[in-house]
């Protein structure tokens, strides 16, 4: 399946990724995310796939709707203080 323009501006959003750190991840050049996300140009399609298994490996599902979502990740925990006490709770999923 390929990756939309919208998909991929909106896994970097969720994930709080820049341009910058998509391409180091997909081992891409900015300018070419730029392009994509911006609808410039069509990039190669092992550029798309490069990008696509960048995020996926961050835990992005992509929707066969041109939607996306973060898959909760089970070993991801986070500390949260309550009033009374501080406890290991499971990150929410997106």
């Amino acid at each position: 399946m390929i990756i939309t323009a919208s998909q991929c501006r909106s896994a970097r959003t969720l994930l709080r990724w820049s341009i910058g750190r998509l391409a180091n991840s997909a081992s891409v050049r900015e300018r070419d995310i730029d392009d994509f996300e911006l609808e410039r140009c069509v990039p190669k399609a092992a550029t798309v796939g490069a990008i696509r298994r960048a995020l996926e490996a961050r835990g992005v599902v992509f929707l066969p709707d041109d939607g996306v979502r973060v898959r909760a990740v089970p070993w991801a925990r986070r500390r949260i203080k309550s009033r009374s006490s501080a406890r290991l709770t499971t990150a929410p999923a997106a």
